[in-house]
């Protein structure tokens, strides 16, 4: 699993430092990561931000290697992105992660509430046809569908962009409640 995360391919691809800099992310911005894997955007974030950096991650073994690596500004939640305090974050990111839910809706509530009013959400998915990398067709979620649920869930959608032949970026930003 570590290989196909941190594939040299794929890390390019990604560009942490660039794409954390297009989605918004400041100086002083809290900065939260779901579903971190390996950290590849955590280790990015804690070196371009002072705000606290959060890593979230269910899986054991990824979270070993998220402690191995731990340094200064992160921190490391476990299980749950319920362990994640209210309003804290300035900056959500999603990487890969969504088609991999059981129950999107719920995730989105708890992103709401971790969220600052204003804050951003970036969600980083693979393109909904054959791409080099990725899970099959069928089991990705394309752009226009990642927009409807958000748009569902009181986000507005400030811009996107591509990340190489096998990724798209969306970036949302949380509605003021009415």
């Amino acid at each position: 699993m570590v290989n196909k995360l941190e594939n040299p391919k794929r890390v390019e691809e990604l560009s942490p430092v660039k794409t954390l800099k297009q989605i918004g992310i400041t100086k002083y911005s809290t900065f939260c990561d779901i579903g971190a894997g390996t950290g590849i955007f955590t280790y990015a974030a804690v070196n371009m931000t002072k705000g606290n950096v959060y890593s979230v991650e269910i899986s054991e073994a990824m979270r070993k290697i998220l402690h191995a690596k731990n340094g200064a500004g992160v921190v490391i939640i476990e299980d749950s992105i319920q362990n994640v305090p209210d309003n804290v974050c300035d900056v959500t990111l999603l990487c890969t992660v969504l088609h991999e839910l059981n129950n999107i809706p719920e995730m989105i509530r708890e992103i709401k509430r971790i969220v600052k009013t204003e804050g951003i959400l970036a969600v980083i998915e693979f393109h909904k046809t054959e791409t080099p990398m990725g899970p099959p067709v069928t089991h990705r979620i394309s752009e226009q569908e990642t927009i409807d649920i958000l748009a569902e869930n009181r986000f507005t959608q400030i811009s996107q962009f591509r990340l190489g032949d096998n990724f798209y970026c969306l970036v949302f930003k949380k509605k003021m409640e009415e």
